[in-house]
């Protein structure tokens, strides 16, 4: 990893933020044996695309929540946003709730939340949840991308 993306990271430990402020989460490690989530973000077409590598679940480490961060990006003008999780290894039902409460907070600021690139297990929980009759999942990022300008 370069020296830039440790300074420009934010640490996100098992479902929370440790260091709110920046834009890029980059540090991929393990602390206390438990995978930390990294979550880097890049712009296309005036979408937000979140990329999440490791595990989405509970932490008491740290501050923001995934959903606070989102809500952070809602509040700076944030309107489509695309969670990648082609490199997400797990999730448990509090990053579920995450994932819904991001979606609600997104729909009622008239934005769009999508997701992209799930893994079988992890959308075998969503479709558990039902959480895919509500959260529209794709497989190709590009088809995801398109979709945000046919509505």
């Amino acid at each position: 990893m370069h020296c830039l993306s440790a300074i420009l990271s934010w640490v996100f430990i098992t479902g929370r933020l440790a260091w709110p402020g920046l834009g890029i989460l980059s540090i991929a490690a393990r602390l206390k044996g438990r995978e930390k989530l990294v979550i880097s973000t890049r712009e296309k077409n005036d979408i937000l695309i979140v990329d999440i590598e490791g595990e989405i679940r509970r932490s008491d480490i740290t501050d923001v929540t995934l959903h606070q961060w989102i809500k952070q990006q809602l509040e700076r003008g944030k309107r489509k946003i695309l969670l990648n999780f082609e490199k997400v290894d797990f999730i448990d039902s509090f990053g579920v709730g995450e994932i819904l409460a991001s979606y609600i907070s997104t729909n009622n600021l008239g934005g769009k939340l999508k997701l992209v690139k799930i893994s079988k297990k992890l959308f075998l929980i969503f479709q558990v949840t039902m959480l895919t009759k509500v959260l529209e999942i794709f497989d190709d990022e590009q088809v995801a991308l398109e979709s945000f300008f046919k509505e």
